[in-house]
Order: structure tokens, then sequence, then C-alpha cells
């Protein structure tokens, strides 16, 4: 068979699977479209990633306490206070790179009002950073 043959059988079975036709081409449509849409949220996704971490800037650095077990569950980085007031100072003392410094903490707490709760976290830094830092986490 020669292609201009292939090709006339092609358009035949074309015409007369009209609806077969239609929902194919439908079909790829939107599973292209879906594809397209799929890459670009996960592109801007990854560009807010990026500008967040850009606006808390290159020259910050959080140092949090470490994880514990409880009952055979990790609960994850920040869950024991052994950060103390001392281990600041100690760090503005020894690292001569480290210009300052502001203690924070943060916590979980379950916020109700009337009918309604809501799990959230809460995080605090006291000293004169403390607004410098808070805007930057926030942003």
């Amino acid at each position: 068979m020669d292609l201009l043959a292939i090709i006339r059988i092609a358009m035949r079975a074309l015409a007369r699977n009209k609806l077969r036709s239609a929902l194919t081409m439908l079909r790829i449509i939107i599973g292209v479209g879906a594809v397209i849409a799929m890459v670009s949220v996960g592109q801007g996704a990854q560009e807010q990633a990026q500008q967040q971490i850009a606006a808390m800037g290159s020259n910050m650095l959080f140092v949090q306490s470490g994880t514990v077990n409880r009952g055979g569950m990790r609960m994850g980085w920040g869950a024991t206070k052994t950060l103390v007031y001392d281990d600041m100072t100690a760090i503005l003392r020894e690292c001569p790179s480290v210009k300052a410094a502001a203690p924070g903490s943060q916590a979980s707490a379950q916020v109700v009002f009337g009918n309604d709760n809501w799990a959230t976290n809460l995080k605090f830094a006291v000293g004169p950073l403390q607004k410098e830092l808070l805007f930057r986490r926030m942003t």
C-alpha cells in the first residue's frame, strides 16, 4: 500500500466514526491541557518558594532545638526546648561573624472561638530584633 491509500482509509474511518473521533480529540486536548496546567502550577510554586527564601536574606541563620521521641513517635524539630538564653550569649561571644541574635520560641496551640477551632503554630521572638525577625518570617 502506498501512503496516499493509507491516508484515504484513515480519512474514511474518521468520517464514519465522527463521535468517536471527536471524543478522542477531546481526550487528547484535555490531557495535554492538564499536563500544561500541572507543569505551570509546579513552576509557580517553585518560584514562590525561591522568592520566600530570598526574602529572608542570605545573612540570617535560625538555630532551633532538636527533636524528641514520645511514645515511639518522633515529634519533629523544635519539639524539645533545650536551648536557653545562655546558649544565645555563647553564640554571640564565640562566633565573631554573628553580629546580632534574638531569642525566640514557638508552640502549637488549639485556637477556639465559639463553635470553631483551629490548630495553629505560634512563633514569637523577644529583644531588639523581634520586629525584623517576625516581619521577615511572615513575608
